[in-house]
Order: C-alpha cells, then sequence, then structure tokens
C-alpha cells in the first residue's frame, strides 16, 4: 500500500514536470515566431511595428536576442534612449555579447557621448577581437572627441588623446585631420604637415580642402611659404574651403 502511493506521487511529480516543460516549449515557440514576425517587419523598414512583435515576444521570454533587435528598431528611428536601454538588457543576459556592445558604442557615437562610446566598442573588440567594425568605431569616437576638445580650444588635453588615439587606430584619415589642426593650434607644425600628409594619402578621394589647408597651415608656420602657396591652391579647389584659401594665398603675395 505505501510503495504503490509512493508510485502514485512519483507519477504525478513527473507529471507536473513535463507539464511545466512542455509549457514552456511552447512560450518559447510562441516568442519565437513572434521575434521572426518582427524580424521581417524591420527587414522592411516597419521599425514600429517590429518593436510591437519584439515587446510581444520579450512579456513571454526575455532573451538577449529580442532586446538586440528591438534597440536596432528604435535605433532606426532615432529613439535612442530606448535603443540603449535594450542594449544594456541584452548585454545583462549576455555579458559576451559582443555585437550588442558594439550596437551600444554606435548610439553613444550619434548621442556624441565619446566616452561610453570608446567603452562600449572596446568591450566589443574584446569579446571578439576579429570584429573590426569595433576597432573602426573606437577610431570614430576618438576623432569625435578630439574634435569636442578642439571645439572647447582644450589643445594639449585634444593632443595627448590623439597621440594616443594614433598609436592604436593609424588608418583613420579623419583622427589625423583633427590631429592636424590640433597640432597646427599648439604650433605644432612639422607634426602637423605630417598629420595632414597622411590623412591625403589615406583619404585618397573627396574632397580635401580640410586637409590641404592645414597642410599650407603648417608650411606657413615653417615660413616655406612655396609649399604653403602649393598646399592653399589644391585647397581652393574644394568650394568649402575656397575663401579661406584665397585669403592666405593673398596674404603670401611677395613672399
Amino acid at each position: 500500500m505505501r510503495l504503490s502511493l509512493r508510485v502514485s506521487c512519483f507519477a504525478l511529480a513527473l507529471g507536473l514536470l513535463v507539464g511545466y516543460t512542455t509549457s514552456t516549449g511552447q512560450d518559447k515557440n510562441e516568442a519565437d515566431k513572434l521575434y521572426n514576425e518582427g524580424n521581417a517587419r524591420y527587414k522592411s523598414g516597419n521599425y514600429q511595428g517590429a518593436v510591437e512583435k519584439y515587446t510581444q515576444a520579450l512579456a513571454i521570454v526575455g532573451d538577449y536576442r529580442y532586446h538586440y533587435q528591438r534597440g536596432l528598431s528604435f535605433k532606426n528611428s532615432r529613439q535612442y534612449d530606448k535603443a540603449v536601454s535594450d542594449f544594456d538588457a541584452a548585454i545583462s543576459l549576455r555579458q559576451d555579447f559582443a555585437i550588442g556592445y558594439n550596437a551600444l558604442g554606435g548610439v553613444y557615437l550619434l548621442l556624441g557621448d565619446y566616452d561610453k562610446s570608446i567603452e562600449s566598442f572596446k568591450l566589443a573588440a574584446k569579446n571578439d577581437p576579429r570584429l573590426d567594425r569595433s576597432r573602426k568605431g573606437i577610431g570614430e569616437a576618438y576623432a569625435g572627441k578630439a574634435q569636442q576638445l578642439l571645439d572647447a580650444g582644450k589643445f594639449d588635453t585634444a593632443g595627448g588623446l590623439l597621440d594616443e588615439a594614433l598609436g592604436e587606430h593609424s588608418e583613420n584619415a579623419k583622427l589625423y585631420l583633427i590631429a592636424s589642426r590640433v597640432y597646427n593650434r599648439l604650433e605644432h607644425a612639422d607634426k602637423s604637415i605630417r598629420a595632414a600628409q597622411e590623412a591625403i594619402k589615406l583619404k585618397k578621394r573627396g574632397a580635401m580642402g580640410a586637409e590641404y589647408f592645414e597642410l599650407g597651415m603648417g608650411y606657413k608656420k615653417l615660413n616655406d611659404f612655396e609649399k604653403a602657396r602649393a598646399a592653399f591652391l589644391e585647397a581652393k579647389k574644394d568650394p568649402s574651403y575656397s575663401r579661406n584659401a584665397q585669403y592666405e594665398l593673398d596674404g603670401l603675395k611677395g613672399k
């Protein structure tokens, strides 16, 4: 009698466990279905519709992928604060999620929060060293930070940051351009010239008025007026720098 009772209790417990597992599996299937529907809407550019589906999926199961995709939807619809929250949630669920850190770095870059952007991109690269986007993102964030310091007149701080950044991201043309501007303001003409030359070499195509203008300013500071004039003539070809370059050329007449 006692043995029969034990068997019955075990069978009941096993039945409850099986029922729970089946229910959880069904919930996950339903959540994945909603997630896939959200992905279809996302791919078609219906970001609000995608958010609705991902939100429904998250109401069933907390999955880092759902948060990540909803974060992308928020980012693409320029709801950056909500995107940050979702990327943070995705990372909290999977702490080695390199693409999540990369996406977070991208949003902080758009928001102009360069310190957090650099930190996020570095965590992405740490968790996946093959993620080239993160390396490029770090360079862009450094460039943004340096420009911010330049605009604030903090030339020494900007110069120190750029020296560090260029040591790690020597392939970034924008970094070299900003470095050339900063070095000119610090009266480091030789460094400015080298940075401008690297910016021109790396950029290769497109308008280069800014790069040639800084190059000209560097040569002017060294009293190499022939090379300064040649650089300003190149800068003048860019409509955005035509007036400034002509002003410098007029100042070089007779030199």
